[in-house]
This record gives structure tokens, C-alpha cells and sequence, in this order.
């Protein structure tokens, strides 16, 4: 099942974070309200209208309210965080793309941000005159017209190569990938970078923290979920968290528990 919490309320906008099962899935679904999201962890695939986004990366996404959809979360599950704002509040008035359900990729920092604040808010260390601006400012900021990843199907060797750099239990050598493709490193990198929306080294990253978060969802402690995440120790682990989340794996660990 998922777990999933609330981190902040304020009129017309309710801000949750949400831990999605490996292998979880969601038939074809609507919203009341229309829906920012960021996804943090793990991968999922989303679809509409004939339509769907393989995300594999930090990724900002934006739905219109009733805006018909599925999602199929992967081997790691995929922690998210959504922004569901009530259709004519002010959070909608600068919003580009509400006519259209559109993913791009994100900078890592920005859920973080947006955690911390509404954190700071829901706990009273910021009043709401300061938050909401900035929570506003962050909802409406335009997304990076880089997609999340190319809609044309990866070459063969590309793509084990990307199952290699997931499923390793220890960093790949990426000059042995390149030789076990038959192509030459850099050509490998670009190649990779081209495709999937970002270097072979930080998608390994991410394939690292999303298996640290899905360990620490299923009762592992931050030690432990470092070593599954095939981070060299903690403190590691706990920068990678901090920077994508804004939050320590403590701290995610209490927060999604209660």
C-alpha cells in the first residue's frame, strides 16, 4: 500500500508527499483539482489520452482537474510530491499548462524547497504571508523544456546498458559498459545523455536514492538503507536525500511513519 502525508494546507491548496509500492499501479483516474507534481524517487510511467511518460529522473509535472490518467510505479516504487490547487484559487492564476497534461524535467532542488516550506508553515515557523509567496512563485515557475526522456525507443545496447547502471549492486565502470556495447565512452555518455534526459552518472544517483528511500519505506534504518542503495556509507546517503528532498533519511523515515 501507499503511504502518503499531508505536509501543509492553506486555502485552495493542499501539499502531500506520497511513497508509491514497487510495482504499484493506478487504473486510469481523475482529480478534482488540478495537480503539480514533482517526482522525486524511483520511476513510474504515466499515461493519457493515448499518450504516457516513461520518468526516470527528477521530473515536474502539471495536470488539469479531470484530466483522465494511469500510473505504474517501478522496481524501487517512487516517492512523490503533489500540489493539488482547487480550480479558481489564486495558486492557478499564473499557472502554465493547465490546459494540458504535460511532464518535463525538473531541477533537484526545487521538491526540496517546497518541503521545507510547507514544513516550516504547517509547523508555524513561517506564517503564511511568507510561505504562500513563495510556494506560489514555485507552483508557477515554468518547467524546462527539457523532456524527461526521448519518445523513440533506445537502442538495444543502450538500453542494457541503463538496466546495468539500475540494477548493479556497485558502480558500474562505465569505461567496461562502453566496451561491452562496442562503442567508445563518450559516445556512450551523449548517447545516454541524449536519450534519457541526463548523464549515465546521475541517473545512477538516482537509481541509488530511489533504492535508499524504498528501503527506508519498508522498515530499513538509514544504515541499512544506505547499504541497499549501494552508497559508499550514511553521510552519503543522507546528502542525495537532503539535496532531492530537503529532508535526512530520519527524517523522512518519522515523517512518512506517523
Amino acid at each position: 500500500m501507499k503511504r502518503q502525508k499531508i505536509l501543509a494546507t492553506a486555502p485552495g491548496l493542499d501539499i502531500q508527499l506520497t511513497w508509491y509500492q514497487p510495482g504499484q499501479s493506478m487504473a486510469d483516474h481523475v482529480h478534482a483539482d488540478h495537480q503539480v507534481s514533482w517526482l522525486i524517487s524511483g520511476d513510474m510511467r504515466e499515461t493519457s489520452a493515448g499518450r504516457e511518460h516513461d520518468l526516470l529522473r527528477v521530473s515536474r509535472g502539471v495536470k488539469p482537474a479531470g484530466c483522465r490518467h494511469a500510473n505504474l510505479y517501478g522496481p524501487d516504487g517512487a516517492l512523490v510530491l503533489a500540489l493539488n490547487l482547487q480550480p479558481g484559487s489564486p495558486f492557478c492564476a499564473d499557472l502554465p499548462g493547465l490546459d494540458d497534461w504535460v511532464w518535463a524535467a525538473s531541477g533537484e532542488d526545487m521538491p526540496g524547497e517546497i518541503i521545507r516550506i510547507a514544513l516550516a508553515l504547517s509547523d508555524g515557523r513561517l506564517s503564511a504571508g511568507l510561505a504562500l509567496p513563495d510556494l506560489a512563485a514555485r507552483i508557477t515557475a515554468p518547467p524546462r523544456t527539457t523532456p524527461c526522456r526521448s519518445a523513440q525507443a533506445p537502442d538495444p545496447w543502450l538500453a542494457r546498458v541503463r538496466e546495468q547502471l539500475r540494477d548493479a549492486a556497485d558502480d558500474p565502470d562505465l569505461a567496461q559498459l562502453a566496451e561491452n556495447a562496442g562503442v567508445h565512452r563518450v559516445h556512450l555518455s551523449r548517447s545516454f545523455a541524449r536519450h534519457y534526459g541526463m548523464p549515465p552518472s546521475l541517473y545512477r544517483l538516482h537509481c541509488k536514492l530511489g533504492r535508499g528511500i524504498s528501503g527506508l519505506m519498508q522498515g530499513d534504518s538509514p544504515v541499512q538503507a544506505a547499504q541497499a542503495g549501494g552508497f559508499a556509507d550514511q553521510p552519503h546517503f543522507t546528502r542525495a536525500a537532503r539535496r532531492q528532498t530537503g529532508l535526512t533519511p530520519h527524517r523522512i523515515r518519522t515523517l512518512m511513519a506517523a
